[in-house]
């Protein structure tokens, strides 16, 4: 059967609304993480001459900043199944995600973690030397505010917990076909018309208001 003008078109449309979406918050994050340096929060590395103004506008962002990255990933997810299998889904997911994450915690993230160990926990090791009780899980390296687990993804966790949560939806799929369809229909009831602006808004309010005090942000999947 010949490929019809319409059967390219529906191949190859992408969402730009959803590519410029990750694209601002991205540029928010980058912008975000440079104001770290500048903040009275803990961090890696810290500035001299803090400002504690910009607290202010960091704490806007913060409830939506990141949760904005994974209704992105949450609706490019949908699109996704909408053409292929959950096993598949899954494979295209671990080869995007999975080899940057390991690649990030072998390279990238140890001197991250070097510098952090040397300006608050007086570590007077070498690089090299760190390097081997980071990649063995050292769990020694504590001050007073608690301590510092190795090795660590650091800020690519939001890549650990999309490959986790796809991991989990493609189980619920392989084991209820149906689920997708349902979790869909439900979800054109919940948040038709104006409940779309006030629904989720609730539910985050309501998620924060009783789950923030008793699971603090960790970054880690067993009691974040």
């Amino acid at each position: 059967m010949s490929e019809t003008s319409t059967d390219r078109v529906e191949r190859t449309y992408r969402r730009t609304d959803l590519d410029w979406l990750r694209i601002a918050a991205f540029g928010l994050l980058i912008v975000y993480h440079v104001g770290m340096f500048y903040v009275p929060w803990e961090w890696e590395v810290k500035s001299p001459r803090l400002l504690p103004w910009l607290q202010i506008p960091m704490w806007w962002s913060s409830p939506w900043r990141l949760l904005l990255l994974f209704i992105v990933s949450g609706a490019a997810t949908r699109f996704m199944l909408a053409k292929q299998r959950s096993g598949t889904l899954l494979q295209a997911r671990s080869l995007r995600l999975l080899p940057p994450l390991f690649f990030a915690l072998l390279i990238v993230v140890p001197p991250q973690s070097y510098v952090q160990v040397v300006t608050q926990f007086g570590y007077r090791g070498s690089f090299w030397q760190f390097l081997a009780r980071d990649l063995t899980g050292d769990h020694s390296f504590c001050h007073a505010d608690g301590c510092l687990i190795l090795p660590t993804w650091k800020h690519l966790w939001f890549v650990a917990y999309l490959w986790l949560y796809t991991v989990l939806l493609a189980g619920a799929l392989k084991l209820a076909p149906a689920l997708l369809t349902r979790w869909q229909e439900l979800g054109r009831r919940m948040f038709s018309g104006w409940r779309l602006l006030i629904v989720p808004a609730f539910l985050l309010f309501l998620a924060r208001l009783s789950l923030k005090h008793f699971f603090p942000e960790t970054h880690d999947l067993i009691d974040d």
